[in-house]
């Protein structure tokens, strides 16, 4: 095995451990909404998709750029034998989004009436932001933590975190809603705000564990960090004597700036699509009143999308995620030397890797989005429809997200930023435009959504390819995928009906025709050489089904 081949290798294994502890991560933070919308229904979603999504918008100003850009910082002092440089990078941000951290949380504890009131006229959330606001602070010093041990090449931490995180955000946000809601109903409160506050609190309770779990993991660490640093401090001193050390004389001043422009360039392309979600908070309870609707059919309209099909849709979103935060470090490594070979087959494996586990997801929402919904929700099984309109846009993220953190690790951030805003004034149009019109109302959200990741995705792989002139792998990425996809929904959706019609049990229907999915999709991509060695290693008892693949000449 070349070393090419070696390190393309050790960036799938780090890729695969944050894509499957992301995964994982999310399910569960899905998994809570299951009992959370059974307490607090579809207009609770509402309530509750508020005070997130403004949460979520100073999370993204605060801190979302932060992993990144410390991976990426400390990537390349690293590549560059410099602990101690890389070290200094960690220090520095960490103290940085302390303060930020603290002073936002403050601010968002103090006017989170006068945010959900007056900005978006939903006053009945201004305590489910409250109960957010200490998160933004944990998050931000989280953030740091991470980015550092990600740009030192270690994803295991993060990951392992992010499980820790969602374990308790999703036993804590159920036992907190419940509390809260009965000591609403006893009192004589609103219950949909309580419950909704305790479902946000629980987010609260994880972050803090998540936190405590990731500094802990340091602190095990910092001795051998600290001799490693001290070593690399006396090869520094060595090397500027010689005037050959590329990170000598950093000063805080100048680490500050690079960190502050590196996480802010891709902070802006990622808030412009959290812009666009806080502006749907205002554009499609207006829209939906101009189709027609009153308050309360408009909240639980909007409430389908924001605790039914974002929370859905996101699950396989965190694959590309998880690609796009070790693209950043991989790549910046890779940039670092020069190697531009290493970094095109990196753009290939991560897009392929992408595709290969949300295509048949997507098509499989598709198909079974309504039965799929009637499951997981049985007292409120309305909006599984909006699947059979929306599923294109889990494909089109996809694609923008890996695109997005090759080019952010290659230094070309502002492409990313201008394909999210060109996304976002597309989804505004577009969402104005159908929501108002009585025949397609809510519908026309979803279709808005994947206008805006189609135009983010285009703009932002036609310039990947471009500017690294990578020939594109068509049928990994695309054909292979969407062929095997397309056989799965077809199957799926003939097993959910012929076992509805000999047992007529729609839940067991519905898990038939999953399972059967599932099958098909991974004998489609066999009977069309659809899948490589590394990418069966990635699944869940990889070593042993790839001997047994290859002793039947599947491989």
């Amino acid at each position: 095995m070349s070393d090419r081949q070696r390190a393309n290798n050790r960036f799938v294994k780090q890729a695969a451990i944050l894509a499957i502890a992301g995964i994982f991560a999310r399910l569960l933070g899905f998994l809570y909404r299951l009992p959370l919308t059974e307490l607090i229904g579809d207009a609770g979603n509402m309530v509750y998709g508020v005070g997130y999504n403004v949460y979520t918008f100073l999370l993204v100003m605060s801190s979302a750029g932060i992993p990144a850009a410390v991976a990426k910082l400390v990537a390349a002092r690293r590549a560059a034998g410099l602990s101690d440089a890389a070290h200094r990078v960690f220090k520095v941000a960490f103290w940085l989004l302390f303060v930020v951290g603290l002073v936002l949380s403050v601010l968002v504890f103090i006017f989170a009436h006068e945010i959900t009131d007056l900005i978006f006229g939903a006053p009945q959330a201004a305590l489910a932001l409250q109960m957010l606001a200490p998160t933004v602070f944990i998050v931000a010093l989280m953030a740091v933590v991470r980015g550092y041990f990600q740009g030192m090449n270690s994803n295991a931490p993060t990951a392992v975190s992010q499980v820790v995180e969602q374990v308790f955000n999703a036993v804590f946000s159920i036992i907190l809603a419940h509390a809260l809601w009965n000591f609403a109903m006893d009192r004589g409160y609103a219950q949909v705000a309580f419950g909704a506050a305790g479902g946000t609190l629980g987010s609260t309770v994880g972050a803090i564990a998540g936190f405590m779990f990731i500094a802990a993991l340091y602190f095990l660490f910092r001795k051998d960090i600290i001799q490693r640093v001290r070593r690399d401090a006396r090869m520094v001193s060595r090397l500027e004597r010689e005037d050959d050390c590329p990170f000598s004389h950093e000063k805080t001043s100048k680490l500050l700036m690079q960190i502050s422009r590196t996480s802010f360039v891709i902070i802006l392309g990622t808030a412009v699509i959290s812009i666009s979600n806080l502006i749907d908070l205002w554009l499609v309870p207006t829209r939906l009143a101009a189709a027609g609707f009153d308050t309360y059919t408009s909240d639980v309209l909007f409430g389908q999308i924001l605790g039914k099909f974002n929370p859905l849709t996101n699950l396989p979103a965190a694959i590309s995620a998880s690609l796009a935060v070790t693209l950043i470090a991989a790549i910046s490594a890779d940039n670092q030397r020069g190697d531009l070979t290493a970094i095109r087959s990196k753009i290939n494996t991560s897009l392929r890797i992408g595709m290969l586990f949300t295509v048949p997801i997507a098509f499989g929402l598709a198909a079974l989005g309504p039965q799929i919904v009637a499951l997981l929700f049985p007292s409120h099984p309305e909006g599984g429809t909006l699947f059979m309109v929306g599923f294109p846009s889990i494909i089109f993220l996809t694609a923008s997200q890996s695109a997005t953190g090759v080019l952010q690790a290659l230094d070309k951030a502002r492409i990313p930023i201008y394909a999210a805003i060109w996304g976002a004034l597309t989804k505004v149009v577009a969402g104005y435009i159908l929501i108002g019109m009585p025949n397609i109302n809510i519908y026309g959200a979803v279709i808005a959504t994947t206008l805006c990741f189609a135009v983010t995705a285009i703009i932002n792989c036609a310039v990947l390819f471009k500017t690294t002139r990578t020939k594109p792998d068509f049928k990994g990425i695309i054909l292979n995928p969407v062929f095997a996809s397309v056989g799965m929904a077809l199957g799926a959706f003939t097993f959910y009906h012929s076992s509805y019609i000999l047992l007529q049990n729609a839940r067991i229907a519905t898990i038939i025709g999953i399972l059967a999915g599932i099958l098909l999709y991974g004998f489609f991509m066999l009977l069309i050489g659809g899948l490589r060695e590394e990418e069966v290693l990635l699944l869940p008892g990889g070593k042993k089904l790839l001997e047994r693949l290859k002793r039947r000449g599947f491989m």
